[in-house]
């Protein structure tokens, strides 16, 4: 009697909206990555796709410790939004599907559709096993009118890190409850303490990762540069409270994501400015956001996925996603169109000339990658709160990450 019920409905179902037999999908994804308005764009032009998005999570941390949940009581999401910095770690536990087989049958589609804006993103042992989605650079958003009062020209910014941490001392010292700047060392995967060793040229381990290289000059002035933010007066607090005071008008600056663009932009009450980290002739930035992962072992789930994956990483949805939070698209087509439609003083476009020198965002080897990143996190803390010198914390992080490094 359930079955008839159950067939009766289904076959009014597909009069209604032919539905009925649609491929189902789970998708896992960071809170930013999903917007209802694209998800529901999906669904108007794949009305043979049933999508459900799991509830999001706060960041690629809590969603890899989520998907390894999801993984041990064998209820893993068929594609997921995975940060370029836990790709590594999701494909050594044996769960993302090789793409090269989805992409072999659709050429076309590749060659009209779909450049990545780094072949070296979401790629290991050579195997292609993502798609670039979104891509933030880490930048520099002052305010001008704090700017201006201090004496300096917000349209000829500081290029130095010296200069910058001068620039937010002296609008400490205007009082009032200003603060100078804001860097954001609690990023997601040690992500802009990274960016400031990568900029430099340095890198956080050796090629074959099996020696610690974050010890050496660049890591030492990583260090001393996110001592200078608590010399300049940065008061220790969560990153979406650094927000509210940077669009207030309380902060001077704050070295933080490209992805929050929209975001300040909106809630500031003041004309946000950009700038560009300070790079070096041979300085790159870790490519923040995420690619788009197949897990989907069914081949009906994995037809379905596919064409959400498409869908994602199109020119025109990365446009959408660019416009609604800042985050770059992944799709070289997209940042092109950027570069040859946005006016000259768009202040997005620091990011998008930026991206030219997106890398590879690095995640230590072996089974404890998150308490690494957790090590380094509190280590900096203690730095830009001055409880501990840059010399004892660089000391203290070498030995910390080496315990807890494969061997």
């Amino acid at each position: 009697m359930k079955s008839e019920i159950l067939a009766s409905m289904c076959a009014a179902l597909m009069l209604l909206s032919g539905t009925c037999n649609a491929a189902s999908i789970d998708v896992l994804a960071s809170r930013l990555s999903t917007p209802d308005q694209i998800i529901d764009g999906f669904r108007k032009e794949h009305p043979d796709v049933q999508v459900r998005v799991r509830p999001p999570v706060n960041g690629y941390d809590e969603l890899t410790k989520r998907l390894l949940q999801d993984n041990l009581v064998g209820d893993l999401p068929d594609v997921i939004f995975q940060g370029y910095n836990r790709s590594r770690m999701t494909v050594q536990r044996g769960l993302p599907q090789p793409l090269e087989p989805f992409v072999a049958q659709d050429e076309d589609w590749v060659r009209e559709h779909y450049h990545p804006i780094s072949d070296a993103l979401c790629r290991h042992d050579g195997e292609l096993y993502g798609l670039p989605y979104i891509v933030s650079i880490p930048v520099i958003y002052y305010n001008p009118e704090l700017v201006r009062a201090v004496g300096g020209d917000p349209d000829h910014f500081p290029d130095t890190w010296e200069g910058i941490t001068d620039l937010a001392t002296k609008i400490t010292a205007l009082g009032g409850n200003k603060i100078g700047g804001f860097f954001d060392y609690a990023s997601a995967g040690n992500w802009t303490f990274m960016a400031l060793v990568d900029s430099q040229g340095g890198n956080m381990m050796s090629p074959d990762d099996q020696q610690i290289a974050f010890d050496g000059p660049e890591g030492k002035r990583a260090l001393d540069v996110v001592q200078m933010f608590g010399k300049a007066g940065q008061i220790d607090m969560p990153r979406d409270q650094a927000y509210q005071a940077f669009s207030a008008g309380t902060m001077g600056l704050i070295v933080t994501s490209s992805g929050f663009l929209q975001k300040l932009l909106k809630q500031a009450t003041f004309q946000v400015h950009t700038a560009s980290l300070p790079v070096s002739e041979n300085g790159r930035f870790p490519a923040g956001g995420n690619c788009v992962m197949m897990l989907a072992n069914d081949p009906e789930r994995q037809k379905a996925a596919w064409a959400f994956m498409k869908y994602m990483v199109s020119p025109q949805v990365q446009e959408q996603m660019f416009d609604m939070t800042g985050y770059l698209p992944g799709n070289r087509l997209g940042v092109s169109h950027l570069e040859e439609t946005a006016k000259a003083d768009d202040p997005r476009l620091v990011s998008v000339k930026a991206s030219a020198r997106a890398a590879e965002w690095y995640s230590f080897p072996g089974d404890n990658s998150l308490r690494v990143t957790e090590l380094i996190e509190t280590l900096l803390q203690d730095v830009v709160t001055l409880r501990t010198s840059p010399e004892e914390a660089m000391d203290r992080m070498k030995s910390g990450v080496q315990k807890l490094l494969p061997r």
